[in-house]
């Protein structure tokens, strides 16, 4: 009985550590990058968050046959959409992590009765360390999103 014991073959006790320490070593890298893998997503979220309601004051303004803004209050990433006959607000997202760090609207963004925007801009805003510029388009409303 005793034979059986010492002839069963294992792992040492060196080779179960190096296991533990190449283990350590891939879930320390991996683990490194799991915050900006997140905060990458988050910032995604909001920006195409942001970037839907502004075509929806485009798409409200324009089936309803009235006027829409949007008016954002900086220094954080919030704001909200009005339509201007009811004064009835459609979406708003008062977000306070995010932060407008320029913006071409200084009395917020208008869409007429069309569904086209009073004018052109950018707005640039910052989640973190993840920069985005979205750009409206004069005449035709069309809305681009670019990481900086």
């Amino acid at each position: 009985m005793n034979k059986s014991l010492f002839q069963e073959k294992g792992f040492t006790l060196i080779e179960q550590l190096l296991i533990v320490m190449i283990f350590s070593i891939l879930l320390s890298i991996i683990g490194g990058k799991v915050p900006n893998i997140l905060e990458s997503a988050e910032a995604k979220k909001q920006v195409n968050l942001l970037k839907q309601d502004l075509q929806l004051a485009s798409y409200t303004a324009f089936i309803k046959k009235t006027r829409v803004t949007v008016e954002f209050h900086p220094p954080n990433v919030s704001y909200q959409v009005i339509e201007q006959n009811s004064e009835q607000i459609i979406a708003s997202n008062p977000h306070k992590k995010g932060t407008i760090k320029q913006s071409t609207f200084q009395k917020g963004l208008h869409f007429n009765k069309n569904g086209h925007p009073n004018s052109g801009g950018s707005l640039i805003v910052q989640f973190g360390s993840q920069i985005y510029k979205l750009t409206i388009y004069l005449g035709s409303g069309r809305i681009h999103v670019q990481k900086q």
